[in-house]
């Protein structure tokens, strides 16, 4: 049930994360923005590893805030660079590019979390 829902957070939470974060046209703020928001995720993941070292690992909503706090970040990262290349290509084709490579990024940690799930049982 576990792996049921964090599947359906990543197939459909990651992809819609993304394209709320590219929907505006690239801009200068806009990159700001997503470099800040980045940042900000990896400083608040690292916060809750090292700062909460007693209770990572322990405590299950401590750990899981900070395994999203570092996929949003990779969203972020993600949202970022496809923001780059349509600066870079304006273009129709550019956009979709970004935005099917983009939403497939989103989900690549469902892969990892499955597969240590599986290495573990």
């Amino acid at each position: 049930m576990t792996l049921i829902a964090v599947f359906l957070i990543v197939f459909v939470g990651g992809p819609l994360m993304f394209r709320f974060q590219t929907m505006r046209a690239p801009s200068p703020a806009g990159s700001r923005f997503l470099v800040v928001f980045a940042l900000a995720c990896a400083v608040g993941a690292l916060g809750l590893r090292y700062a909460e070292v007693s209770h990572w690992g322990g405590d299950p909503l401590v750990t899981a805030a900070g395994i999203v706090l570092i996929w949003f970040g990779w969203i972020t990262v993600l949202a970022f660079g496809a923001q780059a290349l349509r600066r870079a290509d304006p273009g129709r084709a550019m956009r979709r590019l970004t935005a099917v490579l983009g939403a497939a990024g989103t989900t690549m940690p469902w892969f990892g979390l499955a597969l240590a799930s599986y290495a573990i049982a």
